[in-house]
């Protein structure tokens, strides 16, 4: 089967990353490595979208080195209705974290979590559900 080919622009470093990703964790080709995140995020984005009613979620935000802009504040503040808890730290990179507890309707926490991953400073999110 031919698959079709996708160019992906990157940075230098997540190019090394992703070279590191392949000779350490056994795949074939950076193309797997690709594939694989790709499924995972769409676990991980199919575990979100099943989710309804009133939720509650443990958000950690990862931001760049050069931290967390005044954007990622702003769309926090939007929601701040749904946040119940956040610790804010700064990491050994000069990035910031953000732990976040939220809790609200299934929609909005969806709209939330898409939001700020969207956002240019967030380098990751990592969801996990608290139950519904």
């Amino acid at each position: 089967m031919q698959l079709p080919i996708v160019a992906v622009s990157m940075s230098d470093s997540d190019l090394e990353d992703l070279e590191l990703l392949q000779s350490e964790g056994g795949f074939s080709s950076r193309s797997e490595v690709v594939r694989h995140a790709i499924r995972s995020l769409w676990t991980e984005h199919q575990n979100l979208e099943e989710l309804r009613g009133e939720i509650s979620i443990v958000m950690t935000v990862s931001y760049v080195s050069k931290g967390k802009d005044a954007v990622c504040n702003r769309v926090q503040h939007a929601y701040s209705d749904l946040i119940t808890a956040l610790m804010h730290s700064h990491a050994a990179d000069g990035g910031c974290v953000d732990v976040l507890m939220t809790k609200g309707s299934a929609e909005k926490v969806r709209e939330f979590v898409k939001n700020l991953r969207s956002q240019r400073h967030v380098s990751q999110i990592q969801v996990t559900s608290l139950g519904s």
